[in-house]
């Protein structure tokens, strides 16, 4: 019992599993809710929450019409999972621990803090410009041979790719 408790909230899963999960829950979720599986669209469906007469046009747009529904429970589904599984995994209740990253610099909390709140915050301003996030048009864009999606996906891999590079380099200290 113990080997299927570790397989299952200790090591990490193969990359394949979580391939296969998003395989049948994309085609599921088309037929049950006749909508695609993205982050995205729960983050503004958090916002619609919060500022519900917010003047903001992609906000009022016909995807946040009917209230945050079953997206709200999607986001927090996944925070709750993570903070289970952490938990069950023997991992601490807080902590400040983000692999090489915080191994390797040695920033204050704040500015840790304050450089993914300002990464977070172009992950979204970028999410609404492309229309969707990473999922949604790699995921699902691609899938329904969308040529915007395609164009937005190499946009992601090209961008993620030179912005990995930029903090190895300058913020890592590693080589080039």
């Amino acid at each position: 019992m113990n080997g299927l408790y570790e397989s299952i909230f200790v090591n990490p899963w193969p990359w394949w599993v979580g391939g296969l999960i998003i395989g049948i829950l994309v085609p599921l979720l088309y037929y049950s809710e006749n909508t695609a599986l993205g982050v995205s669209t729960g983050y503004g469906s958090v916002i619609k929450l919060l500022r519900p007469r917010s003047r903001l046009k992609w906000l009022n747009s016909k995807s946040f019409e009917e209230g945050p529904g079953w997206r709200i429970f999607f986001l927090g589904g996944m925070i709750l999972g993570a903070f289970i599984s952490a938990r069950l995994g023997g991992r601490p209740l807080l902590t400040g621990e983000m692999g090489i990253f915080t191994a390797t610099v040695s920033w204050s909390p704040l500015a840790t803090a304050l450089f993914f709140a300002v990464g977070g915050f172009f992950l979204g301003l970028g999410a609404r410009i492309a229309g969707g996030c990473t999922s949604g048009h790699s995921i699902h864009g691609l899938a329904n041979l969308q040529i915007s999606s395609v164009v937005a996906t190499i946009g992601f891999l090209a961008a993620g790719t030179f912005t990995t590079y930029l903090v190895r380099v300058f913020i890592l200290g590693g080589g080039g």
